[in-house]
């Protein structure tokens, strides 16, 4: 059986996952990883893999995705960049950006953004605005008043 015919399944159960951020597990910062990764946890960052990015029905990343192949079940606000596939499941929420050569998206999954099926080599990835940034900082009051 092909391996986007049980993404859901395989997603699940963990499987070819070298790398697993656990549910009570939060990253703040970057994270790149030469093998397949899973994540059920929350990273607020970039997420970066030469394989496959798996992000679990628990999963949440707030930064741009990319990989060989990623399967979403969980949320991402970001753009997602797959050299191979992306498959939302039916859980999946994207808020972002998809940039791929072959795209799945099942009964029940929601995205808000823009697809482009073209070749990918290097899109531009536009910057994530994350829940932390919503806070006024004293920069960001100092460049409103002077």
């Amino acid at each position: 059986m092909s391996k986007w015919g049980t993404s859901q399944s395989r997603a699940a159960q963990g499987a070819d996952i070298s790398t697993l951020l656990a549910r009570d597990t939060e990253i703040r910062g970057s994270v790149r990883t030469q093998g397949p990764i899973r994540v059920d946890g929350s990273v607020v960052g970039d997420l970066s893999s030469a394989k496959t990015v798996t992000i679990g029905a628990n999963g949440v990343v707030e930064g741009n995705v990319s990989g060989e192949d990623i399967i979403v079940a969980g949320k991402v606000k970001g753009t997602l960049t797959a050299r191979g596939k992306i498959a939302l499941d039916s859980t999946a929420q994207i808020e972002g950006d998809l940039h791929t050569s072959r795209l799945s998206i099942a009964e029940g999954a929601t995205f808000r953004g823009q697809s482009n099926m073209g070749g990918v080599s290097r899109p531009i990835a536009r910057p994530v605005e994350r829940e932390s940034e919503h806070a006024t900082s004293p920069k960001a009051e100092r460049a409103v008043i002077g």
